[in-house]
C-alpha cells in the first residue's frame, strides 16, 4: 500500500492519462473504484487505486496487502499470493511511477 500526496486534479483527466501512459494494461472505471489489471482478472495483476481528487490524494493497494485475509479463509490463495509478491509489488511500483509523472506533486 502506498500513499501519495499531489496538487488537486481531475479524476477524468487522471484515468484519460493512465491510459495513455500504460496502453500495454487493462484500466477499470466501475461502481467509482479505479483499478489497473493485467490482460483479464488475475489475483496477482490488480492494483485498485483510490483518489481523493480535490485534496490531490492517492491510494494504491494490492491483494498482497490483503494476504492475510486471504491465507485465514482460503491457504492456497495466500500462500499463492506471498509466491508471487514481487511480481505484486513490481506492477504496483510501475504504476506508481506513471502517477508521478502524470500529476504534479504537492508543495
Amino acid at each position: 500500500m502506498k500513499k501519495l500526496t499531489f496538487k488537486p486534479f481531475l479524476k477524468a483527466t487522471l484515468i484519460e492519462r493512465l491510459r495513455e501512459k500504460l496502453p500495454h494494461y487493462k484500466i477499470v472505471t466501475s461502481m467509482g473504484s479505479l483499478r489497473v489489471r493485467t490482460s483479464g482478472f488475475t489475483v496477482t495483476g490488480n492494483v485498485h487505486i483510490k483518489t481523493k481528487p480535490g485534496a490531490g490524494k492517492v491510494k494504491t493497494s494490492t491483494n498482497f496487502d490483503m494476504a492475510f485475509f486471504y491465507l485465514f479463509f482460503s491457504l492456497p490463495v495466500g500462500f499463492y499470493l506471498f509466491l508471487k509478491k514481487e511480481k505484486m509489488i513490481k506492477l504496483e511500483d510501475e504504476i506508481v511511477q506513471a502517477l508521478k509523472e502524470i500529476l504534479e506533486p504537492a508543495d
